[in-house]
């Protein structure tokens, strides 16, 4: 069995401070909102990740419940 490859296209996902579901549906908490500047204050630095792709048990409840379609898991 492969390792599992959670994907994220940031040209889909451009509002994840307002959005959220990838995260609230994550139930073993694989996916994290975490922020690219210094300041912590400009959305637009904010990004979903996936901090703990082991934990991913290949579900597909973030790809299927994302309105952007902006997640893909795999095998790698």
């Amino acid at each position: 069995m492969g390792k599992i490859k959670i994907k994220i296209d940031y040209s889909k996902c451009i509002t994840p401070e307002n959005c959220r579901i990838c995260i609230n549906i994550c139930q073993p908490v694989a996916l994290t909102l975490t922020f690219t500047d210094k300041d912590y204050h400009d959305p637009k630095d904010w990004k979903i990740v996936p901090i703990f792709p082991s934990l991913c048990i290949n579900c597909g409840l973030c790809s299927d419940q994302c309105p952007e379609k902006a997640i893909s898991v795999f095998l790698e």
